[in-house]
This record gives C-alpha cells, structure tokens and sequence, in this order.
C-alpha cells in the first residue's frame, strides 16, 4: 500500500526548511500530492535551491514515483554535492527501482563523505543479501554493529540471512537479540514464531501471538496460528483465527478453503464444505484443493454425478493430480 502521508521527520524537515507561517512563509500542507505541488511552486521561485528537490524526491518516493523521485535526487546532488543524505535517499530511490549497481554505487559515495553512516553500511547489507551474497552482506551489518552494537535492525537482518543460509541456530540467536533489544519488533517475532511453528513447537504460537498483540491484522500470524491449531486438531481456535483472517482480507482463499476443509473432514457438514470450496473456487477457478475437495464433498454427500464432473474440473487444471485421479476413479466404480 502506497503511504498517502509524509513520515515526521520529512514534515519537521520542511517545517525548518520553510518556517511556520508569518509574512512569505506558506504552511506545508500535509497530504502528499499537496505538498508536491508546494514544493514545484517553491522550486520554480527558487530553482537553484538544492535542498528544495530532495524534499521533493522524498516526497516523490512517498507516492511511490520512483523514476521521478530519481530524477529530482539526482538535479538536487547536480546543485549541491557532497551531501550524504542526498546520496543515501537516492541509493534507496534506485534499490526500489530495481537499480542495484547505482544503488550500490551511491551508498559508496556516502560512505566516502561519512565513514561512519550506519544507514549506508545497513542499506549495503540488504542490497547484499537481496543478491544473496551472504558474506558481503554480513560483512555490511557487522560494520553497522560496530559503530551502533545496539540496533535492533541489524540483528534481525543477521537473523534473516542465516535463515536464508539454513543456520537456525544462529538465526535464533540473533532474532532473540532483536527482540531483547526492542520488545516490539514484530518482524522478528514472526521470524521466530514461523521457524518454531513449522517444527510444530508450542513456542511459536507464544512468538505469533505477540506479533497479533502488536499487529492485530497481521494476517501471515493470524493464518499461521490458524494452520497451527488446525493440524493439532483444535478446530474452534482454528476456525476463530481463520475467521479473523477473513475479517482483514475477505478474499483469502486458503482461509477460506481451509473452513471447508474442517467442515468436511472434522464436522462432516457436507453442504457447508460446499459452500466453502464454491467460494474459493469463485475467487481463484484454478485452485486446485479446492476443486478437489469439492468433489471429495458431493462424492461424501452421495452425489456421484457432481462428484465425477469435480473431479474432471480438477484435472483440466492439472490432469496429474493424483488425488483427482484417485477420486474420479473411485467414483466411477460406484
């Protein structure tokens, strides 16, 4: 989702800039497209003014205009160089546009002003692990650490690349560091709780259920906890947290497949699995489970036409789906 609203530091930043009211000083407004059009108005009477077309690529970057926003960084380092903050904000500008070899290349050139910029060390370390070059990239995070040993960011990017390296010993260690650093990092709760749920460990339901603490709608915990309890086969905490899934975003098909799932094999309620796996399959006609749950659903039900013409519907999706083929061919024995 685009961020219709400037963040604080930007709107601190043009209150400095521009003053706060009085005789020729104009209010920055707030809303995005707004200050945009401030900001042209202010460049057209001061066109030389540098700091006028950063704030306007920020602003650019915020409505998620990322070639324009390139653009406007790149005019304000052509009036003023040597600015750090110009640099930095441009490197993201391109790593957002999938520039990786500028992005890199104008983190270096802030670090050539600033040696010690821990944000260019930290945006270096993505843009490496981005690539997958884990040794670059730990080498870019342990050089944030030195200068900041306290950052909580750094860690869960160490935590995040030995996942990726498939080290869950160290991955742990560094999650846990992120959250005894800042309590309230969610991403690293999340990371912590989906590597301990999949090993069907009652840990991660404490880690995902801090994460819907902090963010009640988020729906990668919420779906999770949801699986979770279903395979143990508490199905009311299943379904109370599928339903909160649906609550947030009514189109989740697998939330709502899996509703159908529990309706047909833990409840037997034929129809209501029905409905179910018809709605998934209204959102996504290719959803395969669905399809073939269906037919599982009408052959239970003793409705052996509909349940050999499901069947069929799955396989046109794929014609080697095994359980299609077992079920098609099962019902035509009947």
């Amino acid at each position: 989702m685009k961020n219709k609203t400037l963040t604080i530091i930007t709107l601190l930043t043009l209150l400095l800039t521009f003053g706060c009211g009085g005789k020729g000083n104009d209010n920055a407004p707030t809303d995005s497209r707004e200050l945009l059009a401030f900001l042209e108005a202010k460049i057209k009477q001061n066109p030389k003014d540098a700091d006028l077309y950063y704030e306007r690529g920020r602003v650019l970057l915020d409505l998620d205009e990322v070639v324009d926003a390139i653009n406007s960084l790149n005019q304000a380092i052509s009036l003023k160089s040597g600015e750090e903050k110009y640099h930095l904000l441009l490197a993201d500008a391109y790593f957002r546009n999938g520039n990786i070899k500028d992005s890199y290349s104008n983190l270096q050139e802030v670090l050539s002003i600033n040696s010690k910029n821990i944000h260019a060390y930290m945006k270096l370390g993505e843009i490496a692990l981005f690539s997958r070059d884990y040794d670059r990239s730990l080498e870019s995070i342990d050089k944030a650490l030195e200068l900041d040993n306290l950052n909580p960011k750094a860690y869960y990017m160490k935590g995040y690349l030995y996942l990726e390296k498939g080290d869950t010993t160290e991955a742990i260690r560094n999650l846990r560091k992120t959250i005894d650093l800042d309590n309230e990092y969610s991403p690293a709760y999340e990371l912590l709780g989906m590597l301990f749920i999949n090993r069907n460990e009652p840990l991660g339901v404490e880690y995902l259920s801090t994460v819907t603490t902090i963010d009640p709608n988020n729906i990668v915990a919420l779906y999770a906890l949801a699986l979770y309890y279903q395979d143990n086969d508490d199905i009311e905490k299943a379904e109370n947290y599928y339903n909160k899934v649906l609550t947030i975003n009514p189109q989740h098909t697998n939330a709502i497949h899996n509703l159908g799932y529990i309706e047909l094999i833990f409840k037997g309620n034929y129809d209501k699995a029905i409905e179910y796996f018809t709605r998934a399959i209204e959102i996504n006609p290719n959803n395969i489970e669905a399809l073939s749950n269906r037919a599982l659903a009408y052959e239970q039900k003793g409705d052996r036409a509909s349940a050999i013409q499901g069947y069929k519907d799955a396989l046109a999706v794929n014609p080697d789906f095994e359980v299609a083929q077992d079920g098609l061919q099962r019902v035509s024995k009947k």
